[in-house]
């Protein structure tokens, strides 16, 4: 029982930290106030986003391994495929974001003064809101999840 109580902190900590680092690189994307320091800072940001979602991933499948209700039930549940096909989504929605903020780095080290075309950072932050949007509906499917729905 500890072991799952455990487990599922760890998990839940995971995806706050993944909300946490999403909300933080939105914060920053505002058109008119993105310049090199922002661009360095949304892509150390990036790789925080990055390493939430693998805490993610690894803590879920620790709680399908050893959590109480176990792989048996777990793994035919129609609730915890919806959950990983949303962060999949998440995730692959992040990746055109991770190129975006690659390519704006390669400018700006090329030229101290440059900054990112207006549409281009409201084009990113619009892309890191939608993915706040399929992020809300992930804590919906783990309480049902937990509850024995499914």
């Amino acid at each position: 029982m500890l072991t799952d109580a455990l487990l599922l902190y760890v998990h839940l900590s995971a995806m706050l930290g993944l909300a946490v680092f999403l909300t933080a690189k939105t914060s920053l994307t505002r058109a008119g106030g993105v310049d090199a320091a922002v661009i360095a800072r949304l892509r150390r940001l990036d790789v925080w986003v990055w390493a939430s979602f693998a805490a993610v991933v690894a803590s879920g499948v620790a709680l399908v391994l050893w959590g109480i209700k176990g792989p048996q039930w777990l793994l035919h549940n129609p609730l915890l495929w919806a959950k990983i096909g949303l962060l999949a989504l998440m995730a692959a929605m992040s990746w055109p974001s991770s190129r975006r903020l690659a390519v704006w780095a390669r400018s700006s080290h090329a030229a101290a003064d440059w900054t990112p075309p207006q549409q281009q950072v409201r084009q990113e932050r619009r892309w890191l809101m939608a993915q706040s949007h399929v992020m809300v509906i992930i804590p919906l499917l783990a309480t049902l999840l937990s509850h024995g729905f499914g």
